[in-house]
């Protein structure tokens, strides 16, 4: 299945998401384009702010190679353990155009992640950007079993991780309020 759509960035991310949970703390930077976490991944963008473009290939198996030019490319295996994978803006949620992503229900998933125009507005804001991306995603081989589905103490080792996570959701900007001048 394919289907396309315009998806809003905010802070130059959106996400891969399972049930919309984004464990930010988790997150694996080392990539540059495609950060994956706990479950779920986040794609960075090269727009702070706008519309970028992108179309999304849900496959049963692994895709053949693409002979469309693209300028970066990253591969992640991601967890889904609701089943719920769906490509979100962090600020709107889940896109309906788009289908869902795990098609196979609960587990463990190969994402591509390809991009082009990402270095056209760096940290821009812009409605329709010129940034295009294609994820293709497809049941991973490796069927190994789901990480466990307990409540996570994370925040209670790491204070500062809900608050990081709360940033993320509210943007990068929307930090506590900054108080008045005395006069």
């Amino acid at each position: 299945m394919t289907a396309a759509a315009q998806v809003f960035v905010n802070e130059g991310t959106f996400g891969i998401l399972d049930a919309g949970e984004v464990p930010i703390e988790t997150a694996d930077l080392s990539q540059g384009l495609l950060a994956a976490m706990q479950q779920g991944a986040l794609v960075l963008t090269g727009i702070n702010t706008g519309g970028v473009q992108v179309r999304v290939r849900v496959l049963d198996e692994a895709p053949l190679p693409e002979t469309a030019s693209w300028e970066e490319a990253a591969r992640a295996r991601i967890c889904a353990p609701e089943g719920q994978l769906r490509v979100e803006s962090l600020t709107h949620g889940a896109d309906d155009r788009l289908p869902l992503l795990s098609a196979g229900g609960p587990g463990w998933y190969e994402v591509e992640v390809k991009a082009r125009g990402r270095g056209l507005a760096s940290d821009g804001c812009h409605t329709r950007s010129g940034e295009h991306y294609l994820i293709t995603v497809w049941p991973s081989p490796d069927r190994s079993a789901l990480p466990d589905r307990t409540p996570r103490t994370d925040d209670e080792e790491d204070p500062g991780a809900a608050e990081r996570r709360q940033r993320l959701l509210r943007g990068a900007g929307a930090t506590a309020p900054v108080p008045k001048r005395a006069r």
